[in-house]
Parts: structure tokens; C-alpha cells; sequence
């Protein structure tokens, strides 16, 4: 049998040419399915780099835990029952996993857009999202410091009034061009240093309330608003 058999082209040509609309159908149902394979590898190539941009440089392997009410009564205890992680839990955790490589307990107050104005500067006041965090946090969770430095290892040690604050706070609480670093902001009354200025790395939303946000070391707001030991999540 040679490669090129001439009559069983022709018998093909000739079954293709009595059965045009067998033919037609057959062809645009491969089509059709060549067609939406590559729509639903488009599509989801589209949603994974979407998802990926929206979180950032958000590390893949990391989780969050926080507390809430209990739901259901417990040994004699009733439910309703309000539980917060605090300092020893998280000693526990480096203890007793030694596979976690990072750990970064963080706090909040005073988060932006409860109508309180939090922040203040000179004449300018404004209400934005406070947060707790250790060095650590940045290495999970990273934003890019557009200006001066993040929080370190001594701000925690000492408990230092320092912040690192988001883009749009240092839009609404200072000039355009002027030096951030080095000046004070007044949040609930209390005096802290700029240490340093952050974009985030998310984009739409995300970043819009990522850059909403000012950063001071974790041990400075547990010691600065009465939190005790407690741990947010």
C-alpha cells in the first residue's frame, strides 16, 4: 500500500461531496469544540492572573484564625461566650509547629468609615484602619514602602510610637511633595512618628483599602489602648 493511494482519496472526496450536510455538521462540531476549549482555558488563565493580582504578593500558603462567640453551650458554659487568642497562643504556635515559618499576630481599631475622624494633622483630620503588626507580617502580606522603612524587630522590643502609613493617608494628611518621614500624626489622641510610606501591591478595591491603612508596631497598640495581652487574630 503506497502513502498517496489515489482511489481511497477519491472514495473520501466522494462520501464528503454526498453527504454535504453530515460534512458541515461534523466540521463545525469539531470546530465548536476546539473553539470552547480554548474560551475555557482563556477564561480560566484570565480568572487565575485576576485573582492573583487582586491578592498581591499575598503568600499561597498562609492562613488567618480569629475568634468569634461560641454557638453552643459547653460544659456548663452558655453559649454566646466571647474567647480572644492572646500572647500565650501565639508563644504555643512557635512551640509546638516549628513548620510554620512566619507568624505575625495582628490587632485593628478604629477602622475607617465608622463616621469618627482618628487621625489628625495640623487642620486636617480623617478616619482610617489602624493595624498591629510585627516585621513578619510584611514577609506574608507585602506591600511596597514607597518611602523611609517598615516596622523592625526594635519598634516591637521597644515599643516604639512609630507608623508606616498608606498612601492615601499621607494624600490626605500632607502636602503634595512634602517630607513625611520624621513628622507626627496624632491618632485617638495620641502622638506617632512617620516612619515610613507603603503602596500595596493588590490592585482595584483591595488596594484602594490597603492604602487606607496605617501600620504600627504590635506591642505599642496592645500597650497604647489597653489591650492587654489579647491577640485580634
Amino acid at each position: 500500500m503506497t502513502l498517496i493511494d489515489i482511489d481511497k482519496w477519491q472514495e473520501i472526496f466522494y462520501t464528503l461531496r454526498k453527504n454535504k450536510l453530515r460534512t458541515f455538521f461534523t466540521a463545525f462540531g469539531v470546530f465548536w469544540g476546539i473553539f470552547m476549549l480554548i474560551v475555557m482555558l482563556g477564561s480560566g488563565r484570565g480568572l487565575n492572573n485576576g485573582v492573583s493580582q487582586g491578592m498581591g504578593d499575598l503568600a499561597t500558603n498562609s492562613m488567618f484564625m480569629w475568634t468569634r462567640q461560641t454557638t453552643v453551650p459547653y460544659k456548663g458554659f452558655p453559649r454566646g461566650r466571647r474567647y480572644n487568642f492572646n500572647n500565650d497562643d501565639t508563644q504555643a504556635l512557635k512551640n509546638n509547629l516549628p513548620e510554620i515559618e512566619y507568624i505575625a499576630p495582628r490587632l485593628q481599631v478604629f477602622s475607617a468609615g465608622e463616621n469618627n475622624n482618628n487621625v489628625v494633622r495640623g487642620e486636617r483630620t480623617a478616619a482610617f484602619t489602624i493595624q498591629g503588626d510585627y516585621p513578619a507580617y510584611n514577609l506574608i502580606d507585602p506591600v511596597n514602602i514607597e518611602k523611609g522603612r517598615f516596622i523592625n524587630d526594635l519598634d516591637i522590643e521597644n515599643k516604639r510610637k512609630i507608623v508606616v502609613i498608606g498612601t492615601r493617608v499621607y494624600d490626605e494628611m500632607f502636602e503634595e511633595d512634602e517630607e513625611p518621614i520624621g513628622e507626627y500624626i496624632r491618632i485617638q489622641g495620641v502622638y506617632f512618628r512617620v516612619a515610613g510610606v507603603f503602596s500595596s501591591k493588590k490592585n482595584d478595591q483591595q488596594a484602594e483599602r490597603e492604602n487606607s491603612q496605617i501600620f504600627m508596631p504590635f506591642t505599642t497598640m496592645q500597650q497604647t489602648y489597653n489591650f492587654g495581652n489579647m491577640v485580634g487574630w
